[in-house]
């Protein structure tokens, strides 16, 4: 699995940690890291949104925090 997908439209439909997240509602639907990350950072404690480096208006995310 790929630990990002910023340069795609849409993340990929076999990534089934990140479709877990999202019918979770952990991350947006239109969330675009890989699911590998997306579940490190909700196992540590963390919104995954918080440390991103995404584009918000592909993704839908919250927005980066810089205390994180």
């Amino acid at each position: 699995m790929k630990p990002h997908y910023f340069e795609q439209s849409d993340a990929d439909a076999d990534d089934m940690q990140l479709g877990m997240a999202k019918m979770q509602g952990y991350v947006p639907r239109g969330c675009l890291l890989g699911g590998a990350v997306v579940m490190s950072e909700i196992g540590a404690g963390r919104n995954p949104c918080w440390g991103c480096e995404g584009p918000r208006d592909k993704c839908g995310g919250k927005p980066k925090r810089d205390d994180v």
